[in-house]
């Protein structure tokens, strides 16, 4: 299995970027402070936290959308205008996945929706839907 089984321990969300197995220990460091950050600028509850950590996407809420918008955002899977970026994610995760895999995956999760908090979420839901097929 090609997931890294410690994702930084913030929470299951930070599977998009610490899946990537030759992440560094100071690039898995910066997933961590991005999750804090992203948390104490959102306020987002323990419990929401907790079932994101879960896979447990009933946690959608507006305030774990739009952490999900701001850690996309510092991790710049994300531009200020709210639009994915596709390339970077794509980067993040041919590391250790091939790349048509992954492009096939973006081009069902990369959707655009009417705000960036929707969108970030709507990303990271599909992805925890589809990850296990790259």
């Amino acid at each position: 299995m090609k997931l890294a089984v410690s994702l930084s321990k913030i929470s299951f969300f930070i599977v998009l970027v610490a899946s990537v197995n030759a992440f560094t220990l100071r690039q898995q460091k910066m997933v961590s402070i991005f999750a804090l950050e992203c948390m104490a600028e959102t306020g987002i509850g323990a419990d929401s936290l907790t079932k994101l950590r879960d896979g447990d996407l009933t946690a959608n809420d507006r305030t774990a959308k739009c952490f999900m918008k701001c850690f996309f955002e510092k991790e710049n899977f994300m531009d200020g205008e709210g639009v994915l970026q596709l390339e970077a994610i794509a980067t993040a995760l041919e590391k250790d996945y091939e790349r048509a895999k992954i492009d096939e995956m973006l081009e069902k999760c990369g959707v655009q929706k009417e705000d960036a908090c929707e969108t970030a979420f709507n990303a990271y839901e599909c992805y925890h839907d589809h990850y296990q097929n790259l």
